[in-house]
């Protein structure tokens, strides 16, 4: 016979077997130590592989992310580099200059107006910038004329703007009008 406090254990009710409950034991024992070795495979793995390849990924990101903005920046640089094309093709060339003294004078006489003469000035530069050259002239004739030619004036495709302009009456009765015009144009 087997004394009551050596093999057998009574809870709630239920008899229960020593041996059995050091089988039980040692089952969980074996089963926590596998569970800790795959935790230990799993951390192992985590550092020798994941953690380089996320490194690697995390740099490639950041460089990808200043590759980025390079190109942005190049791309905002060749559109400046457009816009300047295309203004350096709107500026007048010397001979441009001297056709556009002619030209004046022939679009005033187109809207029946008479320009008497186009004089103008050029403004010193350093050698290798833009030159400003300012032109001034008196146009005389009705004012619908006077109006449709500074229309065509401002409609001409080279980069020439009207600075000012002063309008004032030959006669109080008549209908003629006089006006002063000073334009500016930039020289490539």
């Amino acid at each position: 016979m087997t004394s009551p406090l050596s093999s057998n254990i009574v809870y709630r009710g239920r008899l229960f077997s020593l041996d059995r409950l050091a089988i039980r034991s040692r089952r969980y024992r074996s089963q926590g130590a596998v569970l800790l070795c795959l935790l230990a495979v799993n951390f192992l793995f985590l550092v020798v592989f994941v953690t380089p390849v996320y490194r690697d990924m995390m740099a490639g990101e950041a460089s990808l992310q200043a590759t980025r903005a390079k190109m942005g920046q190049l791309i905002q640089y060749q559109k400046a580099q457009e816009a300047v094309a295309d203004l350096e093709k709107t500026l007048l060339t010397q001979q441009e200059l001297a056709l556009l003294a002619d030209r004046l004078p022939a679009m005033a006489r187109r809207h029946q107006l008479a320009i008497p003469g186009v004089s103008y000035q050029t403004e010193r530069q350093k050698e290798g910038e833009v030159r400003k050259i300012s032109f001034s002239f008196k146009v005389s004739g009705r004012y619908s004329d006077i109006r449709r030619f500074i229309h065509e004036v401002e409609g001409l495709q080279k980069f020439l703007y009207i600075q000012d302009m002063a309008i004032t009456s030959s006669d109080k009765d008549s209908d003629r009008l006089e006006l002063q015009v000073g334009m500016v144009a930039i020289l490539r």
